[in-house]
């Protein structure tokens, strides 16, 4: 119960941000015939920098531009782009950064320019604040200080001015121009007084918006209700004023409006759900068979303006719940932790992850399923993806839903994307299923659609890209689909 208390107050704890404890956006996908590995590191604070990491591998690139795009101004109110430069001594690697100036959905345009021709992709990247900046006390000290001496300095200089400047050399002052200036330094006195204080007023103001505008993120309260001898989950979301976001222009990702994750506190069971609306505020679903215990809720949402967010919650079974699954792409149950490799009936899925896993740098984490002997596995679609991956820090802190595309969602880069004016190449490498739906959008260049197309299975190797946000012991489950059934291998993972 002590540890349940603890994850409970972390997550409350974590409630202002985004995503939970994992802010760096990772993006592995083509612009036109480039392939790219970008990483974002969007800014805490609006007006804030967002910096850029573009590896490029072997392409033989001439030039890489980057370009904020925010939602609701589209291409058409988008600044100019700005070159980016390869990193001294590295030649597949290009940085950059740019300002994010003020708070909604927006992206990065990357447009790059080679011997293959011209692409382009864009990657989600929301300007939300969530922190601010605080002066030490030190150096607050020292400033009000100096202000202090420049204001007495400024004051005093008047005064001798007024008092001195109009009488002869080695005169003394009469008693007129000693009245004038204890008259005009009280004068500038009070102006500066006013003006400090006028200043202070508008600061505030200014701070005050600020924070009213600070990231406040849609709350969930996850409840159980037993119904005719079945239990069913209820998720009610409550909207905290923000912006101008609503909660009724949820948008499909992945082909469901809602990503639920359940994992007890013990870490031993695992549940990937899709609740059904019932109205916008209001999701239900049915439990699939869970042992009694207590259990972290995240639910992932994307809004129709491309802004994704996930809710947390935590809940409380009471009794250990006996169901049969009935959504194929929903999975339940114990997932064993396994060293090197999970085997699940024919299936061995292999994890290969490197030792030497450093905190804030991109890694790419492997894993390989094979089957009968060693062959590769003949995974199927499952959500449109040759697989899913979710991280988590062991304290909890840190939550992440991952795609071999990265960590951006599908839905909000296709919704940015329809604010470019020009083809960009969006959802990385997609299943046939999913190509048929933007065929027709002008949104994928017919080159990459051909290119998918060609693809008639998944490679039985699966690559999530990420950065571990900082040093700790960390879990990941992988979720993969063969012969009809969602298939888990967890496995641990240390980042130093």
């Amino acid at each position: 119960m002590k540890l349940y208390i603890t994850l409970l107050l972390v997550l409350i704890s974590l409630q202002s941000r985004a995503h939970v404890g994992s802010p760096d956006i990772v993006y592995q996908g083509n612009a036109g015939p480039y392939p790219l590995l970008i990483t974002i590191q969007p800014p805490d604070v609006v007006p804030g920098i967002a910096k850029i990491l573009i590896d490029a591998g072997n392409e033989k690139i001439n030039r890489i531009k980057i370009q904020p795009v925010y939602y609701q101004y589209g291409s058409s109110g988008a600044p100019k782009g700005d070159d980016i430069k390869k990193v001294a001594g590295m030649n597949h690697l290009y940085e950059g950064s740019l300002w994010l100036m003020t708070f909604g959905s927006s992206s990065v345009k990357v447009s790059v320019e080679g011997k293959k021709g011209i692409g382009s992709t864009i990657v989600p990247v929301p300007a939300i604040a969530t922190a601010t900046r605080t002066m030490d006390q030190t150096t607050s000290l020292g400033l009000q200080i100096m202000g202090a001496f420049l204001i007495l300095s400024l004051i005093t200089i008047i005064g001798a001015a007024i008092k001195e400047s109009t009488i002869p050399h080695g005169a003394i002052p009469t008693p007129k121009g000693k009245r004038s200036a204890i008259i005009v330094m009280s004068i500038t006195f009070i102006s500066i007084v006013s003006l400090l204080i006028f200043a202070n007023n508008w600061w505030g103001k200014v701070e005050s918006d600020y924070r009213n505008n600070m990231f406040k993120p849609l709350k969930l309260n996850a409840h159980i209700k037993k119904e005719n001898d079945k239990s069913n989950l209820y998720l009610d979301i409550v909207n905290p004023e923000w912006q101008e976001r609503k909660v009724n222009d949820l948008i499909a990702d992945h082909g469901k409006l809602m990503h639920l994750f359940l994992i007890d506190t013990k870490g031993q069971q695992f549940a990937h759900l899709h609740p059904i609306p019932k109205d916008s505020l209001h999701f239900t679903s049915f439990l699939p068979s869970l042992n009694e215990g207590n259990y972290l809720v995240f639910a992932e949402v994307v809004h129709s303006n491309g802004m994704a967010e996930t809710l947390t919650d935590t809940l409380q079974v009471l009794e250990k719940i006996n169901s049969e699954i009935i959504d194929t792409n929903d999975f339940a149950g114990d997932v064993p932790l396994n060293s090197e490799a999970s085997i699940i009936d024919n299936l061995k899925i292999k994890a290969n992850i490197q030792n030497d896993i450093i905190a804030g740098k991109p890694v790419k984490i492997s894993f390989k399923c094979t089957e009968d002997g060693n062959m590769p596995a003949n995974l199927q679609p499952y959500l449109g993806m040759a697989g899913h991956a979710v991280v988590m820090k062991d304290d909890a802190s840190v939550f992440i839903h991952l795609h071999p595309m990265g960590t951006i969602s599908m839905a909000s880069q296709y919704a940015l994307a329809q604010k470019i004016d020009k083809n960009v190449t969006i959802c990385g490498n997609l299943s046939d299923a999913n190509i048929a739906s933007l065929d027709t959008t002008g949104v994928v260049d017919k080159q990459t659609i051909s290119l998918m197309r060609s693809k008639n299975e998944y490679n039985s190797e699966i690559i999530f890209p990420y950065v571990f946000p900082k040093p700790g012991v960390y879990y990941i489950w992988v979720q993969v689909k063969h012969k009809g059934t969602i298939k888990n291998g967890k496995f641990k993972i240390k980042a130093v």
